[in-house]
């Protein structure tokens, strides 16, 4: 059950001057995850946009809320009732501060909050950057950072550079957007290059160029402080270095694939061996293997060589006297391009019309 606060009682000095909204608004704050926050007020107002009266920020009073986007929500106006609901779930042990203004006023209140977590954790570190090969192409279009627990969001840009052979940070690397991209875990976080500065003859690209070029050296630096989403302890530095191999400028194609056939009868498993480094994430997915009658084979999936070979094992040993692999025309590799069309490409350019790939192969 959440706790209802009275303004009058959480906030000291009322900024704005109206001690009325102070004495007679309340405020209930959530203590689960998935709880939302309401503000009563002390008339049933008609408001234009919630969001100016209510607005939600990571991170605590102290430090806000200047130069900080508030984080995404969907606001609902029940009679005298402001409601906000996250579009994620807060996060346990996460401080987060709520700024409280009268409508058309310039000045907020602040009250802080934060949903006690379960249990401590130990230390979290980077466990994988993805592509995880010494060499990727220049066009290379996001980055997956894997931790071993779960992390507190809306920091990554504090806490994520990319670094240059000399030492020199481009803060215009990445894509910041108001609400990260993270698993639902919150162990994984998907950094995606500005495509600006990837795509040929666009604005950024030509004011500041490629964030990576080729036959140069850069590397992904993770610094030490960042901490967990449950319980404040933080990571130690973390570098992953590589280097610029030529840009990915075609389309992939499964002809150029090297598929290892499995013995029928063991549970051997398949192999492909790709032309390119594929996405790491989409691999999961957009692969899956058919048997000859059509039935989907359950099995495990593991990718390794730098993500450019992908093993299926199957759960119970081959019966069948060929298989089917499906792939779905939206696998990307690590430069954006699917089977569709590629990544930088002209306007007038027409995508391909085609779902999915399909490749048969006989066992052995």
């Amino acid at each position: 059950m959440r706790t209802l606060f009275n303004l009058s009682a959480c906030i000291s000095v009322l900024l704005h001057g109206s001690a009325a909204f102070a004495q007679e608004n309340s405020l209930t704050l959530p203590e689960q995850p998935n709880d939302n926050i309401e503000l009563t007020l002390y008339s049933n107002p008609s408001l234009s946009d919630p969001a100016e009266v209510l607005a939600v920020f990571v991170g605590e009073v102290e430090n806000c809320c200047e130069n900080t986007l508030p984080i995404a929500g969907k606001y609902r106006v029940d009679e005298n009732k402001v409601i906000f609901d996250p579009a994620f779930d807060f996060v346990k042990g996460q401080n987060y501060t709520i700024s409280i203004r009268e409508q058309g006023a310039d000045k907020q209140d602040l009250q802080g909050f934060f949903i006690e977590p379960d249990q401590a954790l130990t230390a979290p570190k980077v466990t994988q950057i993805y592509p995880s090969s010494v060499e990727i192409p220049e066009n290379t279009l996001r980055f997956y950072v894997q931790f071993s627990a779960p992390m507190q969001p809306h920091v990554a840009i504090r806490f994520i550079k990319l670094v240059d052979e000399n030492g020199t940070e481009d803060d215009a690397a990445f894509m910041s957007f108001k609400q990260e991209l993270w698993s639902e875990d919150r162990t994984r976080l998907t950094l995606l290059m500005d495509p600006g500065r990837i795509k040929r003859g666009v604005a950024q690209n030509l004011a500041l160029g490629p964030a990576l070029l080729e036959g140069k050296r850069y590397s992904i630096v993770i610094h030490e402080g960042w901490p967990t989403a449950n319980n404040g302890l933080s990571t130690q530095r973390y570098e992953k270095t590589f280097l610029v191999d030529k840009a990915l400028r075609h389309l992939p194609s499964t002809n150029s694939w090297q598929i290892k056939a499995p013995k029928n009868q063991t549970r051997m498993p398949i192999s492909i061996t790709f032309d390119r480094q594929f996405d790491r994430h989409l691999l999961n997915k957009a692969i899956n293997i058919f048997d000859v009658t059509g039935q989907a084979v359950a099995g495990d999936i593991s990718v390794d060589e730098g993500e450019t070979r992908w093993m299926f094992t199957p759960n119970q040993a081959w019966q069948t006297s060929s298989i089917r692999i499906n792939v779905d025309a939206q696998l990307e590799d690590v430069a954006g391009n699917n089977f569709r069309e590629l990544m930088d490409h002209a306007v007038t350019d027409k995508p391909h019309d085609i779902e999915q790939q399909t490749i048969v192969v006989e066992l052995r």
